[in-house]
C-alpha cells in the first residue's frame, strides 16, 4: 500500500507518466541493492555466520592442506593457552581490561545510534557476534576434549565481549519491543544468548574480584624450588637419520634438524668431582621442541647430570600407514611407525655415545667438564607422552653397554602405548638395586588417559614394591585458578603450581637420588629415596590460600591388580 501512494505521489510531484515512475524506481532499486538485502531475513544470519566461519578459518585451512583434526586446532590451543596465562597472571589487569572493554562498547554504541551509517556498523557487529561465539564454540569443544574446565578467565573474556555485542545489536533482551509487537524467532535467540554470556561470567566472577582461594606458592625451597645448585650450559649436534627412516618422513617435521641436544651442570672448576651422571630425555608425539621441555630438563642437569634430549621424527608414512589398523591392547600398540623410530632412537643414542663419552667426545664437553667425564652407569632415562613409551627403547639400547648398572632411575611422564613386540621389550630382570621407577599419570590426560602408564608399571613389578610406583596427579578446581590434571603437564607451557608441586618435587628428588649415588654419599641418596616413598612427603601438595589441602598425589604399587579405579583397563 506504502509503494502505492509513493507511486501516485511520485508522479505528481515529478509529472512522469506511469511507466516512466516504474521505470525510475527499478533503477533506484538497482542503484541501491543493499536495500534489499538488508530487508531479507536471511541478511543477519548470513553476517553471524560468516563471522562464526571467520572463528574456525584457520582450522579450516589447515585441515583442507591435510592436517588431522588435532594440528588443525592445535595453534589456536597454544594462542588459549596464552592468553589463559596472561589473563590469570594478575586479577587486576583482567579487571582493567573488562572496564575498558564495557568503555569502549559504551561509546561505540553511542556513536552507531547518533550515525548515519547504523546498518552499516550494525553489520559489522553482527559479524563481530559471529567471530566471538565461533570461538565459545571453539572453547566449549577443547573444553570438553582436553581443558576440563583449566581455563576460566578465558570464557569470562569471550562472555563480556559476547554480553556486549549482542546489547548494541539488539538492545537490551525482551521478548518484544511493544505490545503491538508479537514474539519473533530473533528476540528468542538474543535474549538466550545474553543468558548465556550471563550464565558463562558466573564462575569466573569469584576469581576477579578476588574472593577465589589462590593455590599454593611454588616451593621456595627444597625440592620444587629453582633448579639448582648449578647453573647449566647447553650444546646441540644434529645425528644422520637413518636412510630407511628419511626416505619415509612427512613435510610436517621439514623445520626440524633432527639433533641431541646436551645440558650440562656448570661445576665450579675447584669442585672436587670427577664424574657426572647420565639423563636421557625422549620428547612427546609430534612434540621435538627443545623449548617444551628446559624447566624438566634445567631441574635434572641443575643438580649435578648431564642430560640430553633426544630429538626423533614423529612424521612418518611408510606404506600402507593410512589403511593400517593399529592394535592397542595392554600398554602396547603396532603401529608401522613404532620400528623406525626405534631405529632413529638407537642412532641418536650411539651419536650420544660419541659426543660425551668417548675418546673423540665434541669440543663443548672438552670446554665445560675439562678432565671431568660423564659416567653412565649412574643413568636417569625418561620421556613424556610417547617418548614415556620408547624410553623402552631407550633401556633396550643401553642396558647391555652396561649403562645404568649402578643406579637407575626410570621416569614415564602420561606415557602413550609402548611399541609391541619382543624386539623391542628391553631385558629388566637385572636392575640394580639402587633403582628407583615412577610412573606418572594424570587424572584428565585427555590425549592418552591413563591405562598405558599401568599396564608399564607391571615391567617391572620384579623390583621390591615401594622402588616401582605408579603415581596419580589428581585434578584442583577448588579455587583460581583452577589446577587441571592435563596431558602437558610436564612442559612448559601448561607450568603452574600443579606443577611444581606433583611433577617438578619428583624431578629434583630423582635428580638428587641419582647424583648422590654417583658420588657415593648415600646420606643425600637415603634422604631422596626416603622422600619419594614416604607418604607424607611424596604425595602432600601444599594448601589453598584459605588453609584447605590440595588433592594430594596417589601412589599405586600393583595398581593393574589391586585399583578398581583402572579396572576399565583390563
Amino acid at each position: 500500500m506504502y509503494r502505492i501512494d509513493g507511486q501516485r505521489r511520485l508522479r505528481y510531484e515529478t509529472n512522469l507518466d506511469e511507466q516512466q515512475t516504474r521505470q525510475w524506481l527499478m533503477e533506484e532499486e538497482m542503484m541501491t541493492p543493499s536495500k534489499h538485502w538488508r530487508s531479507s531475513p536471511f541478511w543477519r544470519p548470513m553476517l553471524f555466520f560468516t563471522g562464526f566461519l571467520v572463528a574456525f578459518s584457520e582450522a579450516i585451512v589447515r585441515l583442507i592442506q591435510g592436517t588431522g583434526v588435532i594440528d588443525a586446532i592445535w595453534p589456536h590451543a597454544v594462542r588459549s593457552l596464552d592468553w589463559t596465562v596472561w589473563l590469570r597472571t594478575s586479577t587486576e589487569q583482567t579487571l582493567t581490561l573488562f572496564i575498558l572493554i564495557s568503555i569502549g562498547a559504551f561509546f561505540l554504541n553511542k556513536w552507531k545510534v547518533s550515525s548515519p551509517n547504523q546498518n552499516a556498523i550494525d553489520e559489522g557487529l553482527m559479524i563481530a557476534t559471529g567471530v566471538v561465539s565461533g570461538l565459545i564454540a571453539i572453547h566449549f569443544v577443547m573444553d570438553i576434549f582436553y581443558l576440563k574446565g583449566a581455563f576460566l578467565m578465558l570464557p569470562m573474556l569471550y562472555a563480556w565481549l559476547l554480553l556486549w555485542l549482542l546489547l548494541m545489536v539488539g538492545g537490551m533482551p525482551r521478548l518484544r519491543t511493544s505490545a503491538l509487537e508479537g514474539t519473533t524467532p530473533a528476540r528468542v535467540i538474543h535474549l538466550i544468548g545474553v543468558f548465556v554470556a550471563a550464565w558463562m561470567l558466573m564462575p569466573g566472577v569469584p576469581a576477579l574480584v578476588g574472593f577465589a582461594p589462590s593455590p599454593p606458592d611454588a616451593p621456595a625451597i627444597g625440592y620444587g624450588s629453582n633448579p639448582g645448585p648449578y647453573e647449566t650450559i647447553r650444546f646441540s649436534e644434529p645425528y644422520d637419520m637413518p636412510v630407511d627412516v628419511a626416505a619415509i618422513q612427512g613435510d610436517r617435521e621439514d623445520d626440524v634438524v633432527f639433533s641431541v641436544h646436551v645440558t650440562l651442570p656448570l661445576l665450579p672448576d675447584e669442585s672436587p668431582i670427577q664424574t657426572i651422571p647420565l639423563g636421557i630425555l625422549l620428547h612427546g608425539f609430534g612434540y621435538p621442541d627443545l623449548d617444551a621441555y628446559t624447566y624438566w630438563i634445567d631441574h635434572l642437569s641443575a643438580k649435578g647430570m648431564a642430560v640430553a634430549l633426544v630429538q626423533y621424527p614423529s612424521d612418518l608414512r611408510p606404506a600402507g600407514y593410512e589403511s593400517f589398523e593399529a592394535v592397542d591392547v595392554n600398554g602396547t600398540s603396532d603401529f608401522l611407525q613404532h620400528a623406525y623410530r626405534d631405529t632413529a632412537i638407537r642412532v641418536a643414542i650411539n651419536h650420544l655415545e660419541t659426543m660425551i663419552i668417548g675418546e673423540n667426545r665434541s669440543q663443548e664437553m672438552e670446554d665445560n667438564l675439562g678432565n671431568r667425564t660423564v659416567d653412565p652407569t649412574s643413568l636417569w632415562v625418561g620421556g613424556h607422552s610417547l617418548g614415556g613409551a620408547y624410553t623402552f627403547i631407550t633401556l633396550d639400547e643401553v642396558l647391555p653397554k652396561g649403562w645404568g648398572s649402578h643406579a637407575l632411575v626410570v621416569a614415564l611422564e602420561s606415557p602413550a602405548s609402548r611399541p609391541m613386540g619382543d624386539f623391542m621389550e628391553p631385558d629388566l630382570s637385572n636392575l640394580p638395586l639402587n633403582t628407583m621407577v615412577q610412573v606418572a599419570v594424570t587424572e584428565d590426560d585427555m590425549s592418552v588417559g591413563s591405562c598405558p602408564g599401568v599396564f608399564h608399571q607391571q615391567m617391572f613389578n620384579a623390583l621390591p614394591s615401594e622402588r616401582n610406583q605408579l603415581i596419580e596427579v589428581h585434578s584442583d578446581q577448588y579455587g583460581f585458578p583452577r589446577l587441571i590434571a592435563s596431558h602437558y603437564l610436564q612442559t612448559n607451557p601448561a607450568h603452574d603450581r600443579l606443577s611444581d608441586w606433583g611433577f617438578y618435587r619428583r624431578i629434583d628428588a630423582q635428580a638428587d637420588f641419582l647424583v648422590a649415588h654417583g658420588r657415593n654419599d648415600s646420606f643425600t641418596a637415603d634422604w631422596a629415596y626416603q622422600y619419594m616413598i614416604e607418604k607424607e612427603t611424596l604425595t602432600q601438595m601444599g594448601q589453598w590460600s584459605d588453609g584447605t589441602p590440595v588433592l594430594p598425589l596417589s601412589v599405586y604399587h600393583d595398581a593393574l591388580n589391586t585399583e578398581d579405579r583402572f579396572s576399565a583397563c583390563t
